[in-house]
C-alpha cells in the first residue's frame, strides 16, 4: 500500500479542480462529448455530467482528498459472476500491461484501474498514487472510449449495445 499524501490546502483543491474541469471542457469542445455539465465543487469534490456513448448520460466524480476519479454505473446490466465481468477485468488489466505503448498504457506506478459490481451496475475508479490529476483525467476518459469502441464492439458484445445501451441494430 503506497504512503498517503499529505492533505492538499483548499487552496491546492481549487486548483486540482480547476485543472480537472479545464480538461474535460476541452474534451467537450472538440465534440467528444455532445453535452457537458460541471457541478459546484465542494470540499475538493467534483461532479461533471456528460452525454456521450449512445447519447447516455454519465456522471464522474473528482475526489481530490482520497486521489480519486470514479464513473459511476458505468454500465449496467452486467451480472458480477458473468463472464462479460471477467472479460472487462482482464481487459482492463491488460491496459496496465508493460507489453502495451506507453501513450495507450495506464502507468500502475500512477493509478490503479478498479472496477465495482453492484447489483449489475459496473462502475470505474481511478485511484491515483501521486497527485498527477491532469494524467488521471485524460487516461480515464480514453480508458472509457477504449472500453466503448474496442471492449464492447470487439468482443461480440452486440446483444448487450442493444439491450442495455440502446443500440439501434438497423444503424449499426
Amino acid at each position: 500500500m503506497s504512503a498517503r499524501l499529505p492533505t492538499k490546502t483548499p487552496a491546492k483543491r481549487q486548483t486540482t479542480v480547476a485543472r480537472v474541469t479545464s480538461i474535460l471542457e476541452g474534451y467537450a469542445a472538440k465534440g467528444v462529448f455532445r453535452g457537458f455539465s460541471a457541478q459546484p465543487a465542494s470540499r475538493g469534490t467534483a461532479r461533471y455530467r456528460m452525454v456521450w456513448h449512445y447519447d447516455r448520460q454519465f456522471e464522474l466524480t473528482l475526489d481530490v482528498a482520497s486521489r480519486t476519479l470514479r464513473f459511476a454505473d458505468l454500465l449496467p446490466g452486467i451480472p458480477a459472476n458473468s463472464a462479460m465481468y471477467k472479460e472487462l477485468k482482464a481487459f482492463l488489466k491488460e491496459r496496465q500491461s508493460p507489453d502495451r505503448v506507453e501513450h495507450r498504457r495506464v502507468d500502475p506506478q500512477k493509478a490503479r484501474i478498479r472496477v465495482t459490481n453492484r447489483g449489475g451496475r459496473v462502475s470505474l475508479v481511478f485511484s491515483l498514487l501521486d497527485s498527477d490529476f491532469e494524467y488521471a483525467s485524460r487516461k480515464i476518459i480514453h480508458l472509457v472510449h477504449e472500453i466503448f469502441l474496442v471492449f464492447l464492439i470487439d468482443g461480440n458484445y452486440f446483444d448487450y449495445l442493444v439491450e442495455h445501451l440502446g443500440l439501434d441494430p438497423d444503424r449499426f
